[in-house]
């Protein structure tokens, strides 16, 4: 978990890790092209909440969680852009996420760093 969003950075419950397979299978049948938003993923699993046994909402931040979930554990490679989720499995789109993905964690350095001169 990462302190002051623990809530939001938790393991995967019971329920979430039943999402994985489900957002697996709808992203694998996306490509750029036909891209989901996040609050779209969220949307579709939502209004499906009693008929995929789900007792609470999926949000973005959770659906943020469960994406780097399956990156994490290599289990699908997923793209994530301004326009949306898709999955892919073209070299030059994975390097891009991954220079993406480091690039975010740069910056995210960079401001713990600008901080550090306050301590």
């Amino acid at each position: 978990m990462i302190k002051n969003f623990e809530e939001i950075t938790a393991p995967l419950n019971e329920e979430e890790l039943k999402l994985v397979e489900i957002i697996m299978d709808g992203l694998r049948k996306r490509g750029k092209e036909e891209s989901l938003k996040g609050e779209e993923i969220c949307e579709r699993i939502n209004k499906n909440m009693e008929k995929l046994g789900l007792k609470k909402k999926l949000t973005d931040a959770r659906l943020r969680k469960i994406t780097n979930h399956i990156r994490t554990n290599g289990l699908m490679p997923i793209i994530a852009t301004s326009k949306g989720y898709y999955c892919s499995y073209n070299h030059l789109e994975i390097k891009a996420q991954i220079e993406s993905l480091e690039e975010r964690a740069q910056a995210i350095m960079a401001s713990a760093d600008g901080l550090r001169k306050f301590l």
